[in-house]
């Protein structure tokens, strides 16, 4: 069975597709870049669309890795499963974990506009703006999660360090493809659906996660 999946996989590889898309978009899957129906990703998404069941054969034979859908219809998106834990045969060079501010920082990000429903609020100098006024209770704990990250004093941490907190985890989120970032400007892409996928537990109870950084 494993010959016959490896003999298909070498089939659909030597596609004119394939031969176009495929090396580029490997190298973007492996990264924990999230694939959908926007901008530059356009062409990756309809030839993965083209392609999928071989897609996830080849990953998960070669790579022993999940090659995932997540979001439905115009919302649809494709990622290789590294954050529930199982990176398979994929190299540690590609290994990136989230940091823990930058998980927060998602959170609030998520209250702001899937709980408070302020979907118009797309300036990241505002949204900056924004975390530090009205989540004033929760910065002491924010303080200590970057101090944490930085391995340096709490004391050393003010709200310059926030904004750049906030900045980073931008960055961060725009490089896996859960937002879209243009200087000021941003957006939220369907697969930031993944950061309430992966930790629903503590989004099904967002105010008590929160309240732990008090």
């Amino acid at each position: 069975m494993e010959n016959e999946l490896k003999e298909n996989i070498g089939t659909f590889l030597n596609t004119k597709d394939s031969r176009e898309f495929f090396a580029e978009l490997d190298y973007l899957l492996k990264d924990g870049v999230h694939i959908q129906n926007y901008g530059e990703q356009v062409k990756y998404y309809a030839y993965i669309k083209s392609n999928y069941e071989e897609l996830a054969d080849y990953y998960k034979t070669l790579f022993k890795v999940d090659f995932r859908i997540g979001g439905a219809d115009a919302q649809k998106y494709y990622y290789l499963d590294f954050l529930s834990g199982n990176r398979g045969k994929i190299a540690d060079k590609h290994r990136h974990l989230m940091r823990n501010e930058f998980v927060i920082i998602g959170f609030i990000i998520y209250k702001i506009f899937y709980i408070d429903r302020e979907i118009d609020l797309n300036s990241v100098q505002k949204l900056k703006e924004k975390i530090r006024i009205d989540f004033e209770e929760y910065k002491e704990g924010i303080y200590r999660l970057i101090a944490k990250s930085k391995n340096i004093n709490p004391g050393n941490v003010n709200d310059e360090s926030v904004d750049t907190s906030i900045q980073s985890a931008l960055q961060e989120f725009k490089k896996i493809g859960w937002i879209t970032m243009e200087k000021d400007d941003f957006d939220l892409l369907p697969a930031f659906e993944r950061l309430i996928t992966v930790y629903e537990d503590y989004i099904q109870n967002i105010d008590e996660t929160l309240n732990e950084l008090k």
